[in-house]
């Protein structure tokens, strides 16, 4: 098969599977939840209408007013004067997003209905409640689930200009949609802009008249509603020119297109309002909501500052010709009780109100702007041809070619689909075309291009991986190079295992090692051996030298809060470990034979790093360094715990305690390291009776301490029997060790000194 044929088969495969997995509901519910999503947060916030406004039934002004913060409780004469002030700054509508279907104090009912009436722009919810109903199906007996308008009481109903409804789902799925008509009718933002829109709705149905000869219904409204518009006529002309609008595809564009021209509305407003209605009565029944940002991107004013002052000048804006909505929302998560989880809902919890998400559909309409998904058609259009495209380049590219090449498709489809939805609000398919389209054309190329799956990723692996791969070849160079090894060792891990069931015991170390693996991979550096329940982990000069032993010094401290979980969460089974860390010059490199090989570090470094290690069993320390390590990091706090001479080596250590970060340091850790290192000089100057009364005075100030415990016994010692008179100050760990097995306790601190932590000497 020739080359071209091979990239059309692929090419066609790879849109195949673009689009089964379009039509998979799982991974179609994936676009919607990851795809839409993205282009929000890579959009930001954007500004929304001037003309809307938010006054939030909030903590703050419950208790402002000395009420609770329950709205449905809250005194309806203060909803006759918040509607009195609106009407009175010239706020055009005034939609409740707040349940009034029960009778209250009968004065307080009156006083509202009447400010209602008299503002004449007043919406009110209507609540929508389920409840299932027997019916009879075929001669059997079934029941149903309806849902049913339950209106507010009718004194306030019958004074309201529209009641509406506004459904959204109380269930844990991020609100994408909103209803705009519901049953039949339209919703809450519809008909807040139908009242809003009352001083241009001559204007929109003689276009109307311009563009169709209306029909007799449409007359009869529009002489009912120039006569005296009432409730039922909105509610009925919003049906009407629905059914209208959806009956006749093309009456929307031909309207707009004279509304353009139209010189009978030559106010900007009247053109977007009258844009809006055509937009609304043209839109399915529910719409994909645009957000403008997080909870209150849209201006919200807290309920009791609309009533705080009397004037206009008092108001903290100017309500003339704007759309309010009245509705509860909070400002804080624990507050929150009418909260949606949407694409901005806050890492705190907080998420966006009923009522706001009520405002932002009323914006979206007055602007003619919402998520826009594509049709249906060009959908799949767009996943086939993107298929049909990545599959052909992907098979007449070089292989080192072929990841730039994806990340550069990847980005550039990104940036067209990210220009259209800030543009446009128009939204492309994501998900599918990168996440699936894209990885199955790599993949497929390459498979199909190199026919075995060694040749087919052999570009992207390193060469020790291929010598390791291939028993039969060389083993690599060996390169010398400086770094630091990492030995790490469990405490008292043989009688744990001797307890434990081998399968528990497995189990239990593989989660270990996940715990403490993953600091030393974060901090770059790598595993190179695993015996038991030891491990040794290296950092090659790859960087600059402060900076690579800074990253060792870091996962060790890293790997000590990550046993500490551990042990916390298995109490039971617990794993203190120990840490030591040398630094120098080393071997890396594949150490066996053809049959089995092993990438480690070879030489004095790892030896050494492992004796450390053993040397905090002495000193009950918990990690133990070289001064070779830690010299001149300034980020790293230790202490100088003494000179060394550990087994099999000539050369004296200087070793210290690895206690913390820098920054975490405080006076009382400060204080200890320091009477602890002048306590050492008095020890290494052989003033034995003052070494002794300096470190029993340092226990008692600072409670069980393994290195002050180490040196008051070994000072006792020698007080007893001095040290030649050549003594440098350097403890040989062999002689320590001699003298412990002689007297069975020796100098070894006990196990409670060795869970001393410096957290509780820094608290």
């Amino acid at each position: 098969m020739s080359r071209p044929a091979k990239a059309a088969v692929l090419g066609l495969l790879t849109a195949w599977g673009g689009f089964l997995a379009t039509i998979a509901p799982s991974l179609g519910r994936l676009e919607l939840d990851l795809g839409l999503l993205w282009l929000f947060k890579l959009r930001g916030p954007r500004a929304a209408p001037e003309e809307v406004v938010i006054v939030t039934i909030d903590r703050e002004s419950s208790d402002w007013f000395g009420l609770p913060n329950e709205p449905d409780k809250w005194p309806r004469k203060l909803h006759a004067r918040l509607v009195h002030r609106l009407t009175q700054s010239g706020a055009a509508v005034i939609a409740f997003d707040v349940i009034f279907d029960e009778p209250r104090n009968p004065d307080q009912d009156q006083l509202f209905a009447e400010a209602i009436r008299e503002a004449g722009n007043v919406v009110l919810f209507e609540y929508l409640k389920k409840k299932r109903k027997r019916v009879a199906i075929g001669g059997k007996q079934a029941e149903i689930e309806i849902e049913e308008r339950l209106p507010p009481v009718s004194e306030l109903a019958s004074a309201a200009a529209m009641t509406a409804p506004f459904p959204l789902p109380k269930v844990p799925v991020r609100v994408n949609q909103a209803w705009l008509f519901k049953l039949g009718i339209p919703t809450l933002p519809v008909t807040a802009l139908q009242v809003y829109a009352r001083p241009y709705y001559e204007d929109f149905l003689r276009l109307l008249n311009e563009v169709e000869m209306a029909t007799g219904e449409t007359q009869r409204l529009k002489s009912e509603w120039e006569t005296a518009p009432g409730q039922s006529d909105l509610t009925a002309l919003a049906i009407h020119l629905q059914k209208l609008f959806q009956g006749e595809a093309q009456l929307p564009q031909s309207l707009l297109a004279r509304l353009q021209s139209s010189e009978s509305l030559t106010h900007s407003q009247g053109h977007s309002v009258v844009a809006a209605l055509i937009r609304v009565f043209s839109s399915p029944e529910s719409l994909f909501l645009d957000f403008y940002g997080p909870p209150h991107s849209i201006s919200t004013i807290p309920y009791h500052r609309i009533l705080a002052g009397e004037g206009e000048a008092s108001l903290p804006v100017s309500f003339k010709g704007k759309a309010v909505f009245v509705g509860f929302s909070e400002q804080f998560q624990p507050e929150q009780k009418d909260g949606f989880y949407t694409v901005y809902s806050q890492p705190d919890g907080l998420d966006i109100s009923g009522v706001e998400i009520a405002a932002t559909v009323f914006a979206n309409l007055l602007e003619s702007r919402s998520v826009t998904p594509l049709p249906l058609f060009l959908h799949y259009l767009v996943i086939v041809l993107w298929g049909v495209a990545i599959g052909f380049l992907f098979l007449f590219l070089n292989a080192y070619a072929l990841i730039p090449t994806a990340v550069a498709l990847a980005v550039g489809y990104m940036s067209v689909a990210y220009h259209l939805f800030v543009s446009e609000g128009l939204w492309l398919p994501l998900v599918i075309p990168l996440l699936w389209q894209l990885p199955f054309g790599l993949l497929g190329a390459l498979l199909w291009r190199y026919l075995t799956i060694g040749k087919a990723i052999r570009p992207y692996l390193p060469d020790w991986f291929w010598r390791r791969w291939n028993r039969h070849s060389e083993p690599p160079p060996a390169q010398i190079a400086k770094g630091v090894c990492l030995a790490t060792d469990v405490q008292q891990y043989t009688p744990l295992a001797e307890r434990l069931e081998l399968n528990q015991l497995y189990l239990l170390l593989n989660e270990y090692f996940q715990n403490i693996f993953e600091p030393v991979k974060f901090r770059g550096g790598e595993i190179s051996d695993i015996r038991g329940d030891a491990i040794m982990a290296i950092w090659v000069e790859a960087v600059r030298k402060q900076s690579l032993r800074e990253q060792a010094c870091l996962a060790a401290l890293d790997i000590v809060d990550a046993v500490a979980e551990f042990n916390h969460r298995t109490p039971e089974v617990s794993l203190p470990t120990r840490i030591g860390l040398h630094y120098g010059k080393m071997v890396i490199g594949e150490v066996g034979s053809r049959d089995h090989l092993e990438y480690r570090s070879v030489g004095d470094v790892a030896n050494v790093a492992s004796r450390i290690e053993n040397l905090n069993k002495i000193l009950g320390t918990c990690v133990l360094t070289s001064g070779e390590v830690i010299a001149g990091l300034e980020s790293i706090f230790t202490r100088k715990v003494g000179c060394f001479r550990v087994r099999g080596r000539s050369q004296p250590l200087a070793i210290h305690e690895l206690v913390c970060r820098t920054e975490e340091v405080n006076k009382t850790l400060r204080d200890h390291c320091e009477q602890f290192e002048a306590a050492l000089r008095i020890f290494q100057r052989q003033r034995w009776q003052e070494a002794l009364l300096a470190f029993r005075a340092l226990l008692a100030s600072y409670g069980n301490d393994g290195p002050s415990y180490f040196y008051l016994r070994l000072a006792g010692h020698y007080a007893q029997k001095p040290p030649a008179t050549s003594w440098d100050g350097i403890i040989d760990l062999g002689y320590v060790e001699e003298r412990r097995k002689a007297t069975r306790s020796g100098l070894t601190v006990t196990a409670e000194h060795r869970e001393k932590s410096w957290k509780k000497t820094s608290m």
